[in-house]
């Protein structure tokens, strides 16, 4: 008899059946092998797909190729929206702040979707402040570089550690919310 064990908490498991079994780790998969496989399947399907959409559907699906190949209607925004939102927020202009969500409302996009592209775009802020080689490590346009680097100047780091963890708090209740606006 063979027992098949998939947990996501090893450190619960008892030692003693710990040293009677196999142990294999699984990790996330990679942007860059997501999106690879993403243009393979497409190029099979013959469908014209841009570089930067396979790689934005890699991102959105964190590290999962299921998710990957499932993911449809991401409610994807122009990282511009994100600039404004944060200069915004910066300004402590909260109606500006309130009329670009309603935009985004209006627009049809899915809010929880939105929260976690925010978070990533404060996390590459704070990647681009804290990063020596952090040009590198963005895939991004120049253009969107330029953006960030101004906006790295306008933010303490401690500041953004702050947003990231009220936003990631956000998406976690965001997503049982019935009213998400």
């Amino acid at each position: 008899v063979i027992f098949i064990l998939a947990t996501t908490e090893v450190h619960k498991i008892p030692v003693t059946v710990l040293s009677r079994c196999q142990r294999y780790d699984f990790r996330r998969i990679t942007i860059d092998t997501i999106a690879a496989r993403l243009r393979e399947l497409a190029d099979a399907e013959e469908i014209r797909v841009e570089e930067k959409a396979l790689r934005y559907v890699a991102k959105a699906a964190d590290g999962s190729m299921r998710d990957a190949l499932s993911l449809e209607v991401l409610g994807a925004v122009d990282s511009s929206v994100f600039s404004e939102l944060l200069r915004a927020v910066l300004a402590k202009d909260t109606t500006a702040c309130m009329k670009k969500l309603e935009e985004m409302v209006i627009q049809g996009r899915e809010l929880g979707q939105f929260v976690t592209d925010f978070i990533w775009y404060l996390r590459n802020l704070l990647v681009l402040k804290t990063a020596d080689d952090a040009e590198n490590m963005l895939d991004m346009s120049e253009d969107n570089l330029k953006l960030l680097r101004e906006e790295a100047e306008m933010i303490s780091g401690e500041t953004l550690m702050r947003f990231i963890r009220i936003f990631s708090e956000l998406a976690n209740q965001i997503r049982y919310a019935s009213q998400k606006r």
